[in-house]
């Protein structure tokens, strides 16, 4: 048996907040699987070295003129590898019909909208499932077909070797190492930059960090600058911002323990089991469940809108009025009370 799961969002944390799900697919048939992702995420190199990985189809997945040139190339992957059991964690067509082109025996998919006119199961998701993140979907999916799944694995394991290589870059820099991540492509999570200048102040006053990695995208406004310019300890924080995906993988997984927004980076931090301590904005704080992950919710957080009028998410704030609500302290006292049995040499 060959199986192929499918996962096509542009997005890291989207793809990161499937792997517990991959894995269940994985320890359910005992069996490796190969993993098609979009081209975009451009962890590869991480993801094939996992144990539950055997390797990774890469497939841009676009739209328009370029659609059928894609899902004839991902045609002939799939060939390559001898596909037969096809799992689509989502409701896309293009990976069915690529599924269906190949010749493949067993497709399995949400089954809403014409994909269900190209899968195999008879218990498929419906429009109203839509509502819910994709987490709660994907559970109902696994359900469905009887394979049971949990998030309190390590769902990301990184070669000895490539963190001992990592981590002799910074092996200078005084310990103990705390990752920031300090934004977002969606403005309404974002948590203010002064924000975190004042929490580094606290954590580095209170020896709960010494040097403080900082990392933002690229395109996005001198976040960096902005912290340091806030903080009295200037000279304690490292600008990752040139830093690619897998090294910013590397460099989550060799700190004592992560910051961040609901985003891309902190999805990482927990599937590496790393503590992680997530600043909710105003989105779905039970989408991510790794069991490393302590979520900080504003104390105005809505439960009511973990489920969308007609999608997940569309009942969401677009600005970032609720996030700006969490304050400083709020964040320092839930680090401190996770740590307070850490010892960290002077």
């Amino acid at each position: 048996m060959k199986i192929c799961i499918f996962y096509t969002s542009p997005k890291l944390g989207d793809i990161i907040l499937q792997l517990p799900f991959i894995k269940s697919i994985s320890n359910y048939y005992k069996t490796e699987v190969t993993l098609c992702i979009n081209s975009h995420i451009k962890i590869k190199s991480i993801l094939e070295n996992q144990k539950y990985i055997s390797n990774i189809i890469e497939n841009p997945f676009r739209r328009g003129r370029f659609f059928f040139q894609d899902i004839l190339k991902l045609k002939q992957d799939l060939n390559k590898e001898n596909i037969n059991y096809a799992f689509i964690l989502e409701k896309t067509k293009g990976p069915a019909i690529a599924c269906k082109l190949a010749r493949i025996n067993k497709i399995y998919g949400f089954g809403i909208g014409s994909q269900k006119y190209l899968v195999s199961n008879s218990d498929r998701l419906n429009k109203n499932d839509l509502r819910y993140n994709y987490t709660e979907q994907s559970i109902k999916f696994l359900n469905n077909l009887k394979i049971s799944h949990n998030f309190k694995d390590k769902f990301i394991i990184l070669k000895n070797e490539n963190k001992s290589n990592f981590i002799k870059i910074y092996q200078h820099l005084p310990k103990p190492w705390v990752c920031f991540a300090v934004d977002s492509t969606e403005v309404n999570r974002i948590w203010p930059q002064k924000n975190f200048a004042e929490l580094a102040d606290k954590l580095f006053e209170k020896k709960l960090a010494k040097t403080i990695f900082v990392i933002n995208h690229e395109n996005h406004k001198q976040y960096f600058q902005e912290i340091v310019k806030n903080s009295k300890y200037e000279n304690q924080f490292i600008n990752c911002k040139s830093l690619d995906r897998s090294q910013i993988i590397h460099l989550i997984d060799v700190c004592e323990y992560f910051v961040g927004i609901d985003s891309g980076p902190s999805c990482v931090a927990g599937a590496l089991d790393k503590k992680t301590f997530c600043i909710i904005g105003p989105t779905d704080a039970t989408l991510p469940r790794f069991n490393s992950m302590v979520k900080i919710k504003s104390d105005i957080y809505d439960s009511s809108r973990e489920i969308g009028i007609n999608r997940c998410g569309d009942n969401f704030l677009q600005d970032n009025s609720e996030v700006k609500t969490i304050k400083v302290q709020k964040v320092f006292e839930e680090i401190k009370s996770h740590l307070q049995d850490k010892e960290y040499s002077e």
